[in-house]
């Protein structure tokens, strides 16, 4: 299992980022290209902590993802399990693939601790997703995975992310299960 989509809809009204927390990208003539994290704070914090059973928020962080180019296939660093509550799509495609064995070339970046990046040519695709405003989906990011842009031009997609710390993915549908954001 790559991804799970909640039951639910959420509206983000207003959020306040508190600084970078991370980037991957690189910086050209135009401007910033990548993807980027930053700390935040929304109005509806409170909302989106309750598809986590009460005692599992502690371990949950926040943060806002940006995105205005193509991303390629990779793994998240120190993460499996994540939600994004999405606030803008522009019509980009999450694509999954299948875990790759240790013989698939590799490669890390600075700011990369266990995760990585993949070739594509060298992965085979598995499912994938376009997310709409409101939606949310607890995603496996520990299995390589890419962002598609569908439009030309800029990207513009952002989404409230809430990491699930220390839990694995089938810990976390457990999770969602458990509170109802996940059918059986």
């Amino acid at each position: 299992m790559f991804f799970r989509k909640l039951n639910e809809k959420f509206v983000i009204d207003h959020y306040n980022k508190d600084g970078k927390k991370i980037e991957y990208g690189i910086d050209t003539p135009i401007g910033f290209m990548g993807i980027q994290y930053s700390y935040i704070h929304t109005t509806s914090d409170e909302e989106l902590l309750q598809v986590v059973p009460k005692e599992y928020r502690s371990q949950c962080t926040f943060s806002l993802m940006e995105l205005n180019y193509q991303i390629p296939p990779h793994t998240d660093s120190d993460i499996e399990a994540i939600i994004n509550f999405y606030i803008k799509t522009d019509d980009c495609i999450t694509q999954f693939y299948y875990p790759p064995d240790d013989s698939i070339p590799r490669q890390q970046i600075d700011s990369q601790t266990d995760g990585a990046i993949f070739h594509e040519g060298y992965l085979q695709k598995s499912v994938r997703f376009m997310a709409q405003p409101g939606d949310a989906y607890l995603l496996d990011v520990s299995k390589p995975h890419s962002v598609v842009p569908t439009n030309s031009g800029m990207t513009d997609r952002k989404c409230v992310c809430l990491q699930i710390l220390h839990k694995s993915f089938d810990d976390a549908v457990k999770m969602l299960q458990s509170t109802g954001y996940i059918d059986d």
